[in-house]
């Protein structure tokens, strides 16, 4: 008895829910912490690096990131198919890594050579005034080239590999209490990472240079996918699917129709909660996007230099993950206490009013604004930047926390049949097609007016018409969800 206790192999211990689910959330919250690190640092260079500014991104969405995404797409369902999931995540995390590596310590060192100053000054002859975002792209291909490599960190690493890993190891019992844990540290770490980013871009600004700062934050990067790595290894090894997953697996393989896009597609327009559901994940996507390029556009003229503009990006992301964190421990007395309709209606009715405050404030004239602002003790661009400020947290927030879960519960209130052709298209198009969408009316505001000044009263009004919409669509929703609560009672408080 005693041989076969010192023979238990770290495999064996492992395979304990207790540490499976340690190893699980240590890499959940390595994954985010690279995350939010990327996240802030991509937007800081596209921004800061030219005179183009936040207009950069719309272009950079629509001409560099969409296709690499289908491509990308492509190619993990080639590698998946022929090495399995464990080498297909060492695979991207070690691309990935090469990819900050050698921008990092390559490419940005040696910018000044590698920008393509005479392309960008014949485009700039050849192009509207409204195209400098794509000049900007184009000539600055490393940052562009770096936006890339940060933005498929989340695609691949986060929501395709560890999301499809987690869908296809846990069940539906065991995700109710432990997806939202997941939730709990993923916020926690975009606290830490938050703080991290701003003490080396602020408390350290004296003593490093910005590209020694751009470099440690990649080696920190670094160290921790090569940390997921060894986390993913040691889940391989003792990971085995049980085999009732396995029998459930085959079933739902062999029960589940083959349908296609288009079938997926009618399917949501036939039926008004999915509609409706397709229709708030559509406009939260379009709006978000839409309201980040003008806000980060006067970001860059409050802090106009990398480490500073950084830094305060990254005490967003803290004050984000510290309300997120508060919000999902008050989330389970928020459900119980009020119906589904009335928590819904939070982050809509929210982000309308910040929303609306944001741009009219922008539209007022300085005489008027400025006296108001002089209450707080700011100058008038800068309160304009905290209006804005105040509309990304709560919107951020209000995405990890209350969306998310009201999606989710809106989607379980619905025939399963009609859920298993919808969801799939939901998730994976609805937030990809309205930030396309969004990009792609940038473009066109860009080139028709030459500037973001030129068009943000048709942004403010195109952002409220649609946070409106989406109102309307969670108050049509939830006369259907609150109905199906009342008929399953007891399942809902479970799920609450």
């Amino acid at each position: 008895m005693k041989n076969s206790k010192q023979n238990i192999s770290f495999s064996d211990a492992s395979s304990t829910p207790w540490m499976k689910r340690a190893l699980i959330l240590g890499q959940f919250f390595l994954i985010i912490f690279v995350y939010h690190l990327l996240k802030d640092l991509k937007d800081t260079l596209v921004i800061t690096s030219s005179e183009a500014g936040a207009q950069v991104i719309p272009f950079l969405k629509v001409w560099v990131i969409l296709p690499f995404a289908i491509f990308m797409s492509y190619l993990f369902s080639k590698i998946y198919q022929k090495f399995g999931r464990e080498k297909t995540m060492y695979f991207f995390v070690i691309l990935l890594l090469s990819s900050y590596a050698l921008f990092a310590f390559c490419l940005y060192p040696l910018r000044d050579q590698l920008h393509l100053e005479s392309l960008a000054d014949h485009l700039t002859s050849l192009l509207p005034k409204g195209c400098k975002g794509f000049i900007a792209m184009v000539s600055f291909w490393i940052y562009t080239f770096f936006y890339l490599a940060a933005e498929l960190w989340a695609m691949m690493i986060l929501t395709v590999l560890f999301w499809g890993y987690m869908n296809e190891t846990t069940s539906s019992q065991q995700a109710k209490s432990f997806y939202p844990l997941c939730v709990f540290v993923g916020n926690c770490a975009g606290i830490l990472s938050g703080q991290t980013s701003h003490f080396l871009c602020h408390s350290l600004m004296d003593i490093l240079s910005w590209q020694e700062t751009l470099q440690l934050i990649v080696l920190i990067v670094i160290v921790c996918g090569i940390t997921i790595m060894g986390i993913n290894r040691l889940l391989s090894l003792s990971d085995v699917p049980s085999l009732l997953q396995q029998s459930k697996s085959q079933q739902s393989k062999k029960s589940a129709p083959s349908l296609t896009f288009k079938e997926s597609l009618l399917c949501i327009f036939q039926s008004q909660p999915l509609f409706c559901i397709a229709a708030l994940v559509v406009g939260f996507g379009l709006t978000s996007n839409l309201v980040e390029v003008v806000w980060k556009e006067t970001i860059k003229s409050v802090y106009p230099m990398p480490q500073a503009y950084n830094a305060y990006v990254n005490q967003l992301t803290s004050i984000i993950g510290i309300l997120a964190v508060c919000m999902s421990l008050f989330s389970r007395w928020i459900f119980q206490a009020v119906n589904w309709s009335k928590v819904a209606l939070l982050t809509p009715v929210s982000l309308f009013i910040t929303s609306f405050c944001f741009f009219f404030a922008m539209q007022l004239p300085e005489e008027y604004l400025s006296p108001f602002a002089s209450l707080f003790n700011m100058n008038s661009l800068y309160f304009i930047m905290i209006l804005g400020s105040v509309y990304y947290v709560l919107a951020l927030t209000a995405k990890y926390t209350i969306f998310d879960m009201c999606k989710e519960m809106a989607f379980l209130s619905i025939d399963a049949s009609e859920r298993m052709r919808a969801k799939s298209v939901i998730d994976s198009a609805g937030s990809r097609l309205g930030k396309s969408g969004s990009s792609c009316l940038y473009q066109v505001l860009l080139i028709t007016f030459g500037s973001t000044a030129g068009h943000i009263s048709i942004v403010g009004i195109t952002v409220v018409l649609v946070i409106g919409f989406s109102i309307i669509a969670t108050k049509k929703l939830g006369r259907h969800v609150n109905q199906h609560q009342q008929a399953s009672y007891p399942f809902v408080e479970a799920v609450a």
